[in-house]
């Protein structure tokens, strides 16, 4: 289930539009270079588009190196970052996720620190928040997507604009945050009418469907998607329409009609197969497999189980997982340093300054003067390069801790799902369905862990760079709660402990959505990894005068005042285990006490030994 509109391929398809068919326009392309009586400059220009206009991921690559290497030759930033976008194109489009981040983040890193190039980089952020969607990632995509957001808003350019807006609408959508979905669809659809972009309009029209969908309202849903197919019908656009004939399967089979579920997802199918769309395919073999195993057809039911399972191990697995989770680490940590380097090499020439101003100062003013200045300056310039070390020695401090937390907290879970995956192999072998299955739900909940570890650790470390986004708006408390409710029954069931609640009906709050849900998510997962079994954990939220209070509150292992004194630091050595072994980073209590701060509230912490605990 993937419909984004993917930018670069989007803009090769207006412009064939406008001036002839791709076939003619490339061949037009490779007849400049075949001459041979073009500048360098332009040789690297009609690559590009080659690679851009291509219609096999192959040819994207290929061209899209050849342009690597003339670049690289003649020391082209410019075209160096678009090379490495467009072969990060072509191997997102071959479903090579790790391979078509690296050079994405490749590409950002060659021309984030220039102004003259944030089109480009808007581009490139923009391609790295399809990579995260495609792999599964909407909180990762979700932050890209707000980024080309703000640098569009800042240069223009209203057709990325557009598609942009209608991407981000996606990953709200994936996050079933339908209002924000709907509110971004909204805004780009007048661009795409202004400029007269038919096929993004028809994506609108199928992604509202969807929404429409979950609401209920399936007649409008299916009105609207095969109106969305009928547009795109004309255009050529095989991947929209294959998505939306598998969603007409999804509805149809959860209305129960049987018939007409296999009938259009077998389109999808088909178009899907006929393109190479492993996402699709992966999606329609999927709705399949549940049809036929309702219908009790087991033989057609496991073919399609298997289809949809090597699809999906092609696409996204516990490798490309954490492979792409490193990529955004050592990206983001890579800035950080670099911030670090600017700020030394600021200091240096503040040295070289103060040495020139003092020789002018002995040449130009009387003696008495030159020393009282002198001094001066000097104590002036001491205690700002001081704070520059303080700040520096914080940064570096900061820097080495996250490597440490990084090295001693994701050592263990990928080594424990490395086993699972032995053992699922023995299973396997031994031809027991039943256990294998049970291995690989353990491996997917360890990987949803390890994911949510990891956005954990990559929020944190954005927020210490100041640039978390905060956007209050008034929600209602009991909605947030209902959002969250399924996974904390889980973890509160799996250890037989009680979960009650006591919310005040019309309570509502202005916060920002993101931070104070993960608030709340990380005090109350918190709360049941010190709970023994048996016991309880309990939210209660009520209005006192014009704030509103939240009490989680647990029966659990309690704290020491030593632990009390130290909860909000960051220290991995007091990340300790849970009742049943569970493990953490040591982030979530900081996070907390962040995002407490950042939505203008306090928090206070009662807690006794073998008592209990409750934050306020």
């Amino acid at each position: 289930m993937f419909r984004r509109f993917f930018n670069l391929l989007f803009f090769v398809f207006v412009v064939n539009t406008a001036y002839g068919q791709n076939e003619l326009k490339t061949d037009s392309l490779r007849r400049l270079i075949g001459q041979g009586e073009i500048s360098t400059e332009q040789e690297m220009s009609v690559l590009y588009w080659l690679s851009a206009y291509s219609d096999s991921p192959t040819d994207v690559l290929r061209y899209g190196n050849a342009l690597l290497a003339i670049a690289e030759k003649n020391r082209s930033v410019e075209f160096i970052a678009k090379a490495y976008t467009n072969i990060g194109i072509g191997h997102r489009l071959m479903g090579d996720l790790e391979d078509a981040l690296k050079f994405q983040f490749l590409a950002a890193s060659t021309v984030q620190a220039d102004d003259r190039y944030l089109n480009l980089v808007a581009e490139i952020y923009a391609e790295i928040s399809n990579c995260y969607t495609q792999n599964g990632d909407s909180e990762n995509a979700l932050l890209y997507g707000s980024k080309t957001i703000a640098i569009l808003r800042r240069v223009g350019g209203k057709q990325q604009l557009a598609l942009t807006l209608l991407n981000t609408g996606y990953d709200y959508y994936l996050t079933t945050r339908y209002d924000s979905a709907m509110a971004y669809y909204n805004e780009a659809e007048p661009i795409l009418q202004d400029i007269g972009m038919d096929i993004g309009l028809a994506y609108i029209i199928g992604n509202r469907a969807l929404i429409y969908w979950k609401r209920n309202n399936i007649t409008r849903a299916k009105t609207d998607l095969f109106k969305a197919i009928q547009l795109l019908e004309p255009l050529g656009d095989t991947y929209g329409m294959a998505d939306y004939y598998n969603q007409l399967g999804n509805i149809f089979l959860e209305e129960g009609n049987d018939l007409e579920a296999i009938k259009y997802t077998k389109k999808g199918l088909e178009l899907a197969k006929s393109e190479g769309l492993k996402e699709q395919v992966r999606d329609a073999s999927f709705i399949l497999y549940r049809l036929h195993q309702r219908q009790k057809n087991y033989e057609s039911a496991l073919a399609y189980q298997s289809d949809y399972f090597a699809f999906r191990d092609s696409i996204q697995n516990v490798k490309t997982t954490q492979e792409l989770a490193n990529l955004r680490t050592e990206y983001e940590v890579g800035r950080k340093q670099a911030e670090v380097d600017f700020l030394t090499s600021e200091k240096e020439k503040n040295q070289v300054i103060i040495v020139i101003g003092s020789i002018l100062l002995v040449v130009f003013i009387i003696l008495l003067i030159i020393v009282y200045s002198f001094l001066k300056t000097k104590n002036r310039l001491n205690t700002q390069l001081q704070e520059q070390k303080d700040s520096l020695q914080i940064l570096n401090q900061t820097k080495d801790k996250f490597f440490s937390i990084i090295s001693h907290d994701l050592r263990g879970p990928v080594h424990t799902l490395s086993g699972l995956v032995t053992i699922s192999r023995i299973y396997m072998r031994k031809g027991t369905p039943e256990q294998s299955m049970e291995m690989i739900d353990k491996m997917d909940q360890s990987i949803g862990s390890l994911t949510k570890l990891l956005n954990n650790l990559l929020t944190w470390a954005l927020n210490q760079r100041g640039h978390f986004p905060y956007m209050p708006e008034e929600i209602s408390m009991r909605f947030m709660l209902d959002d969250m409710s399924s996974l904390f029954e889980e973890m509160a069931t799996s250890k037989g402990i009680k979960l009650s609640y006591d919310i005040e009906e019309e309570l509502k709050l202005y916060v920002d959505r993101n931070t104070t849900s993960t608030i709340l998510r990380n005090l109350v997962t918190n709360s049941i990894k010190f709970t023994q079994e048996s016991g309880g954990v309990s939210i209660k939220a009520y209005v006192d005068g014009d704030k509103a209070k939240i009490e989680v509150s647990d029966t659990g292992v309690g704290m020491s005042k030593e632990s009390l004194q130290q909860l909000f630091k960051l220290n991995e050595k007091l990340s300790t285990k849970g009742t049943s072994g569970e493990t953490g980073l040591g982030l979530g209590l900081q996070l907390v006490y962040d995002f407490v701060k950042l939505n203008k509230g306090t928090i206070e912490v009662n807690s006794e030994v073998d008592k209990g605990t409750t934050f306020i």
